[in-house]
């Protein structure tokens, strides 16, 4: 007998062989398909003057491809020999490949009219409100997709979906307290959009940690976009229970604002605080990026606290968002730095003064 005709599970290796060749037959002829066919047809779509046809090609080009293999699959498999049982399961593949790739298109399918058809009108909109439900509508509807077809999965894999559902028992119980976060952060995301604290593109500082630009209000979480260009994603459910400034809603410019305090030493004159203040106010007029005579966003400096080991100077100022956070903020710190050395102005850091009392 010679190696091709090697049985295993009632096949020889020579049908194996040509078993994989269908398949890969059917991958080639997808890919030709993508290369050329789809290439051409999405030619002459773009010489007609709706857009409907380029978004239906744009739709179903990716599950066409991957439902030429699952016919590839499906023919490949009246190659070999199957068991009773062997086949029943290789047409459950075959269903659940087909159910799967009915999903991703109507995924797709989703994607397309919002991309194309209601975001366009979301824009024209003056109300906010659509432009923060429509992202969460969207993983909304994709999630409720998926949980459908699971649910037809199921069912055609021969189960009773009720039957399973109220015999969760314990189980149940153990995927509610797992959901819990899910849900928490779920009903968190809600709870931003009827109450409304910020909308996307608004500058909030969330649980006096988390700075940034409002890009994205999710099921899960928000997203916002730090001075320093990176993302942070915030669960809804540490939004809802924790303090949010935004700092958006008196700043239609979107200036981004700088606090700080700054500690002069206890034996500082108040001739020499008056300079530190005038420094401070010279080192914002000569910088071109702090906004200046603008009465929303103008620079405020004062003496302001007697602390404990330091006397304290309060700090605010403004810059438009394009002047670069970083680099702003260095050159205002070292023009406030250098002054006061020249100046014999000297920073104070935490010192105690021990007054020890002799016994006579």
């Amino acid at each position: 007998m010679s190696f091709l005709q090697y049985l295993i599970w009632g096949n020889s290796i020579k049908t194996y062989i040509i078993y994989l060749a269908v398949l890969l037959l059917s991958i080639g002829v997808g890919k030709i398909f993508s290369m050329f066919i789809i290439k051409i047809i999405k030619k002459i779509t773009k010489k007609t003057k709706t857009v409907v046809d380029d978004i239906l090609v744009s739709i179903i080009e990716r599950p066409f491809i991957f439902a030429l293999f699952i016919a590839g699959f499906y023919y490949a498999g009246f190659i070999l020999t199957f068991t009773e049982r062997g086949g029943q399961i290789y047409n459950r593949i075959i269903e659940i490949l087909i159910v799967l790739n009915i999903i991703w298109l109507i995924i797709r399918f989703v994607d397309a009219v919002i991309e194309h058809y209601l975001k366009p009108l979301v824009g024209k909109s003056e109300s906010t409100l659509d432009d923060q439900v429509l992202p969460f509508a969207r993983t909304f509807v994709k999630v409720l997709v998926i949980v459908i077809g699971a649910i037809f999965l199921i069912s055609r894999l021969g189960y009773d979906v009720t039957s399973l559902v109220a015999g969760l028992g314990i189980g149940g119980l153990a995927f509610a307290l797992a959901a819990q976060p899910l849900l928490t952060n779920l009903f968190g995301g809600i709870a931003i959009i009827t109450d409304k604290p910020f909308h996307i593109g608004d500058r909030v500082r969330i649980d006096d940690r988390f700075e940034g630009y409002v890009t994205q209000i999710g099921m899960r979480s928000t997203t916002i976009k730090s001075p320093d260009d990176t993302f942070v994603h915030i669960p809804n459910s540490v939004i809802a229970a924790t303090a949010v400034e935004n700092r958006s809603r008196e700043n239609k410019d979107h200036a981004i604002r700088v606090k700080f305090k700054l500690g002069l030493v206890y034996n500082t004159s108040s001739e020499k605080i008056k300079q530190a203040i005038q420094i401070i106010k010279d080192v914002f007029e000569e910088n071109p990026a702090v906004i200046k005579n603008d009465p929303n966003a103008n620079y405020v400096v004062g003496f302001s606290d007697f602390a404990d080991s330091s006397l304290i100077i309060n700090v605010m100022y403004s810059f438009p968002p394009n002047a670069g956070f970083s680099n702003v903020r260095t050159e205002i710190n070292l023009a406030i730095k250098e002054r006061f050395e020249k100046a014999g102005i000297e920073f104070a850091y935490p010192t105690q003064t021990i007054h020890v009392k002799k016994e006579p």
